[in-house]
């Protein structure tokens, strides 16, 4: 039986705004030119004989540019580039890590699309790109078959992942969950003057409050770093692949939790107690496992957003799709909370 919480109908909702919203903001992009990853793609094993018919964007997100590539005289009739950005809401970004991840995960029980072939440097397409399979299964927000209960369980297998035996220490160890979390707020924090809102009373409350209040229970897991619905690929009711791994990292499980927890609040999910929201619940029941002490981790996300807001105005010319003042009151009431 499929399990279908309110809240996941308010997440789609949010899914298929952004996804709108990101691609008007990316329709001044130049797109990647074709006949000069043509001639990179033909020194590739496999691809020596390839003819790139068309290369057009993936609509929707604000992480490394994603392109379907169209081919003739090869085995495979498409691919996915993955071209880093230079400037953007989650930087620095680094698609070059993204590739080591997949790597690493590919042997894993967590679906991920194979990795055909990298290039570091800014020659031929002006900034580093991946090159991986093309999964033909929609996201989330537009599968018919998408199962609730199937997302969860693929969040719950990404955080039981043994990280050290595949490799992934390479994320950098922190010494305790706490020191995950000291750097995540760090990494938020560093990006406020250049996004405009290093000055912004409120958020710079939040954050003196969340930096005094950081949890010191927890355990260190492999968080994805964005569980949001448009990652998770469906095909007949089964997560086929999660994508967008370029803020992977080793921390605490609910840091992941606590994203759509505060996502499910900007798209109406009533304020209550943080470890009964919808989300928390269907994890701990996929887990076996109780969550507890959500109110920071739905703070922290918050803050994010806040930070967000100001980020995606600076480089857009235009807010998200969200409201600085829904945003602010959720802010205020996540700042009382925190004590």
């Amino acid at each position: 039986m499929h399990t279908r919480l309110p809240t996941l109908d308010c997440l789609i909702r949010w899914l298929l705004r952004l996804v709108s919203t990101s691609a008007a903001a990316d329709n001044g992009r130049m797109l990647p030119d074709r006949t000069s990853f043509q001639t990179w793609l033909r020194s590739i094993d496999g691809f020596a004989e390839t003819d790139v018919q068309a290369i057009e964007p993936v609509a929707g997100g604000a992480s490394n540019i994603t392109c379907r590539v169209t081919l003739a005289r090869a085995g495979t009739v498409h691919l996915c580039l993955r071209l880093q950005r230079d400037r953007g809401i989650f930087e620095p970004y680094d698609v070059i890590r993204e590739s080591h991840v997949l790597r690493c995960l590919a042997d894993s029980s967590v679906p991920v699309p194979r990795l055909i072939a990298v290039e570091p440097g800014r020659v031929p397409l002006g900034a580093p790109f991946i090159v991986m399979e093309w999964v033909d299964a929609p996201h989330m927000g537009l599968a018919a078959d998408a199962d609730f209960g199937a997302f969860t369980r693929a969040v719950v297998g990404i955080h039981s992942l043994d990280w050290r035996a595949l490799g992934l220490d390479f994320l950098g160890v922190p010494a305790t969950p706490a020191a995950a979390l000291r750097a995540e707020l760090d990494g938020v924090a560093g990006r406020m003057d250049a996004f405009g809102c290093g000055g912004d009373e409120l958020l710079v409350k939040t954050l003196a409050a969340l930096r005094r209040r950081i949890p010191a229970d927890g355990t260190l897991s492999l968080c994805q770093g964005d569980i949001n619905i448009f990652n998770y690929l469906f095909r007949a009711g089964e997560v086929a692949a999660v994508v967008d791994w370029e803020q992977a990292r080793i921390s605490d499980r609910r840091s992941d939790i606590g994203q759509l927890i505060a996502l499910s609040h900007l798209k109406g999910a009533p304020w209550g107690d943080a470890d009964h929201q919808g989300f928390a619940l269907a994890y701990a029941g996929a887990s076996g496992q109780a969550i507890e002490g959500m109110h920071w981790f739905r703070a922290r996300w918050l803050f994010e957003l806040g930070v967000i807001y100001h980020g995606w105005v600076a480089f857009n010319g235009s807010g998200p799709w969200y409201s600085w003042p829904e945003l602010a009151a959720l802010l205020g009431q996540a700042l009382a909370e925190l004590g």
